[in-house]
């Protein structure tokens, strides 16, 4: 069953009161979700502006079913900066899907065995920078073998503040920081992960405080 989940969509209606902002957020597949985002009363440096309706957001969250109807709590709700990012998030949902289909099993040399495809993916070269070097990585649970890897051990982290960037680094031998960095981005932007005390701590939003 699905828990942590990303949607992109366009607000259709937004409502503030003192303890949070409730969106309606239309992401075309069905009526518009309800997406409530708690506000930090406590952190007055936090911004707590509501996004105004008609504006596309990328929103991750938990997902929550009651009665038939499905809702968000959502941990981060930001603005798109580019309208690529609804093509790229229409993408990422199919190959989502396709991941999800169980394999077909294939009759090879007139005897039952079963044939699993295997999904891979090719990222860019970065050159010197110390990138993926266009390897092609095998995928599990949608993910990279690199980014399991660092997700496995914010994961594994139970302090408040979560794990730092120096520690990944130190736990990290094989990879450069550039990398983990990329990686750690990816995971922050796809909502498996949040900041926490600054921009070099983190934590899983599966086992959040």
């Amino acid at each position: 069953m699905l828990d942590t989940v990303t949607i992109v969509g366009v607000i259709r209606g937004a409502d503030k009161s003192t303890i949070n902002i409730q969106y309606k957020v239309d992401d075309m597949t069905s009526a518009p979700m309800d997406v409530k985002q708690w506000i930090d009363t406590e952190d007055m440096g936090v911004e707590n502006s509501v996004i105004p309706p008609g504006t596309y957001v990328k929103v991750s969250g938990n997902l929550r079913s009651f009665q038939n109807n499905r809702s968000l709590v959502a941990f981060c709700v930001r603005p798109l900066e580019d309208m690529n990012e609804v093509t790229s998030h229409m993408l990422e949902v199919v190959h989502a899907h396709m991941l999800q289909r169980k394999p077909q099993a294939m009759m090879v040399g007139g005897r039952g065995t079963s044939i699993m495809s295997t999904s891979h993916t090719s990222m860019a070269s970065t050159g010197s920078s110390g990138g993926y070097s266009g390897a092609n990585m095998m995928l599990i649970n949608g993910l990279s073998a690199n980014q399991n890897q660092v997700l496995a051990l914010i994961k594994s982290c139970n302090e408040p503040q979560g794990i730092s960037m120096q520690d990944l680094k130190q736990k990290l031998n094989s990879m450069s920081i550039n990398v983990i960095r990329q990686v750690v981005d990816f995971l922050s932007n796809e909502g498996h992960i949040f900041s926490t005390i600054d921009e070099d701590h983190f934590r899983s939003t599966d086992n959040e405080v």
